[in-house]
């Protein structure tokens, strides 16, 4: 697979962080060096705010190595210097940016109201700002900064514009124009919505910008209504869809918004700036086993099918490129209408608990006989071009964070009491951004109630893999540590002073911004091994959480490999969810391989003709063959006959029910014979010898 670079897609905007990981890859999945995102630095602002709106959004600037900050409260843009150092580093602004000041020399008739949003164009040593005006009708402005703060140019944009970015190409500058009714739906206009095409071909000085509406989907409504898109009743497109996030391809040709509200996104051709379409992302299935969600407020963990339809109603996107087609990745969060007395929320009683449900009364787009829920509790990844949906993580969230935190399990970002989110939108992805490392693809999702970030290989759109989830809360009060996190950027290997790649989390709760560098950790090796014959293989398998030590400091790699060690080695390379017992009189749910065992039943891997599995056994090669040779079928492995079939010079002490495994693996060049060609099937495996065999395949 190719990718393009990525550093465009990461600069500015929307995501907080006890360190949980699965381990390993699930079915079909290569295993790959285990990632860590650990804390090397934080900024505190000195200012807190159960509501949010204190460190929002964050964007770096490689020129400098500075990140700058919007801090909602000041309602200013701090400037940070990110340290070269590895330890752990607490960090002060080096100076202020007033914008309001700057901005009231040059514009005395605008009313300052907010700073939502930054992006930053190294190609160009400019910085471009969203600044709201304080009437909920009155345009916005983007503004252009040099590296030290000082305006160089302002440019009107449409009404309330929450968010900028500049086009890969560093020709045009995006801004997505929410045009919320703030001050009610009954007591003044509704704003329209818009995205702001603003040209900087020409340098920032001569930039000028166009505003597109959605009036040209207004003829359309009926249509959008029919396919899903949720459209308040009585009202136009134009004035209904609120735009809250824009991400622009590679060939800056195409940009796609996030319509949170109307569940939709819509794509808006650059070269003739116009619509091309408003697609609904349809509703997710919760009766489904992989959607299961907790939605039951009742003080305990309880992830399970309801008959209920979620709205995916995205808040960040992302895109990448992968083989020359770009997909979309959406951080699901969810989203109500919640202004001066109008509410689209119906509270609700469900089996017996509390619950948020989204009222369908107002609203066309929808099934009035059904029971909707806000947000997908997820992240998506789509086709851009059809918009086809390829991957959606389920219920993974929830079941990560119900094994990672139980205690504090769906909490929300301003307390810590157990399931209070459950009936509600649960943890809340915030925003989603992507970062390439090495030849590989990772999304990162920010969770805004309980915190965090889930850090997830899309090197292959089809079929991601879990990798980490990371939360440096404070659990031992309501706000302490990182709280909510909003707004991330990620800093590849080549622009981060450490020489490492790093992410940036801004939290609008707890007013901090940290900084985690991205790494594998410090390489496991052990005594026993130092020029051992089958060292490069024992270090590669360790080192990928796959093979383990017998002690902290010993391998003993000429021990014998019990069957129980090898089942264990298979299973820490998959997402191990089984709860079930495995069917063995000498297998006790508390021994360390009982859940692999159970795994390797419910997959076939191992034979259940007899009550015991004699755990302590030696496994032979016969055996090892077998097991292996079903594993990867089981994940998907394609076998070649890459050399012709030979048989073995003692095929005959082969059992029949062995061979079709044991030749397989010989043709894949995957397990062989000795140099006499023979097998020796009856033979017992080493740790060492059980690692060479190994290594190729992760």
């Amino acid at each position: 697979m190719k990718f393009k670079n990525l550093a465009a897609l990461t600069a500015g905007c929307a995501i907080a962080l006890t360190s949980f990981s699965l381990g390993g890859a699930p079915l079909g999945a290569k295993a790959e060096t285990m990632l860590n995102l650990n804390v090397t630095s934080r900024y505190d602002s000195g200012v807190q705010n159960e509501d949010g709106g204190t460190t929002e959004i964050v964007a770096y600037n490689a020129d400098n190595q500075k990140y700058y900050v919007i801090n909602g409260t000041t309602k200013q843009i701090e400037v940070v210097s990110l340290p070269n150092s590895k330890s752990y580093t607490a960090l002060k602004a080096e100076k202020s940016i007033n914008l309001e000041e700057g901005i009231k020399k040059i514009k005395p008739t605008f009313t300052y109201g907010d700073v939502t949003s930054i992006s930053i164009n190294t190609a160009l040593n400019t910085i471009v700002v969203a600044v709201q005006a304080a009437g909920t009708n009155d345009n916005g402005l983007a503004v252009f900064l040099n590296y030290d703060g000082i305006i160089q140019h302002v440019v009107e944009a449409g009404k309330q514009p929450d968010m900028v970015t500049f086009t890969p190409d560093g020709k045009k500058v995006l801004a997505a124009n929410e045009g919320e009714p703030r001050e009610g739906y009954d007591k003044a206009i509704d704003p329209e919505g818009s995205v702001s095409i603003i040209d900087v071909s020409n340098g920032i000085t001569n930039a000028t910008a166009q505003t597109v509406s959605f009036k040209a989907m207004d003829a359309q409504r009926d249509k959008l209504v029919a396919n899903g898109v949720i459209i308040k009743k009585n009202t136009l497109p134009s004035v209904d869809f609120e735009p809250e996030y824009i991400t622009v391809n590679q060939t800056s040709d195409k940009a796609y918004v996030t319509l949170q509200e109307a569940n939709a996104i819509a794509t808006l051709d650059l070269t003739k700036n116009e619509w091309t379409n408003v697609q609904s992302l349809g509703f997710k299935d919760h009766s489904l086993e992989k959607n299961a969600l907790d939605f039951m407020k009742d003080k305990k963990i309880a992830i399970t099918t309801e008959n209920l339809l979620g709205m995916y109603m995205p808040d960040g996107i992302a895109n990448y490129e992968v083989n020359g087609k770009t997909y979309l990745v959406t951080a699901n969060e969810g989203d109500s209408r919640d202004w001066n007395g109008y509410l689209n929320e119906k509270e609700t009683t469900l089996k017996d608990n509390e619950v948020v449900l989204f009222d369908t009364t107002d609203y066309d787009g929808v099934d009035a006989t059904k029971t909707y829920s806000f947000g997908g509790r997820s992240f998506s990844i789509y086709e851009a071009d059809t918009m086809k949906q390829v991957y959606d993580s389920g219920s993974d969230f929830e079941k990560i964070i119900a094994e990672a935190l139980p205690e504090y399990f769906n909490a929300s970002n301003n307390n810590t009491k157990l399931d209070n989110r459950s009936g509600k939108k649960g943890p809340e992805p915030e925003d989603v951004k992507i970062g390439q490392i090495g030849d590989r693809l990772y999304a990162f999702i920010g969770i805004e109630r309980i915190g965090g970030i889930m850090m997830y290989d899309i090197t292959n759109p089809h079929a991601p893999t879990f990798v980490q989830y990371v939360n440096k809360r404070d659990f031992s009060g309501d706000i302490k540590g990182d709280v909510s996190p909003e707004g991330l950027s990620f800093i590849s290997a080549e622009q981060s002073p450490t020489g490492l790649p790093t992410l940036l989390a801004a939290h609008e709760v707890s007013g901090t911004v940290t900084a985690y560098t991205i790494g594998a950790d410090a390489a496991v090796t052990f005594a026993d091994i130092q020029g051992h014959w089958a060292q490069e293989a024992i270090e590669h398998l360790a080192n990928a959480g796959i093979f383990k030590g017998v002690t902290k400091e010993q391998f003993y790699p000429e021990e014998q490999l019990t069957r129980a060690q090898f089942i264990a080695v298979l299973g820490r390379t998959q997402q191990l969810t089984s709860t079930a017992t495995a069917p063995f009189t000498d297998v006790r749910s508390t021994d360390y391989f009982a859940q692999a065992v159970a795994w390797a039943v419910e997959n076939k891997l191992i034979a259940t003709a007899t009550n015991q599995f004699k755990p302590y056994d030696a496994i032979t090669r016969e055996e090892a063959a077998q097991v292996l040779y079903r594993y990867l079928q089981l994940t998907g492995y394609e076998f070649s006959q890459s050399q012709a079939k030979q048989l073995y010079t003692d095929d005959a002490t082969i059992a029949p029910t062995a061979k079709e495994a044991i030749y397989a693996l010989q043709q894949a060049g995957i397990m062989t014979g000795n140099e006499q060609q023979q097998f020796s099937p009856q033979a017992t495996l080493t740790r060492a010898a059980a690692a060479t065999i190994l290594q190729p395949l992760f």
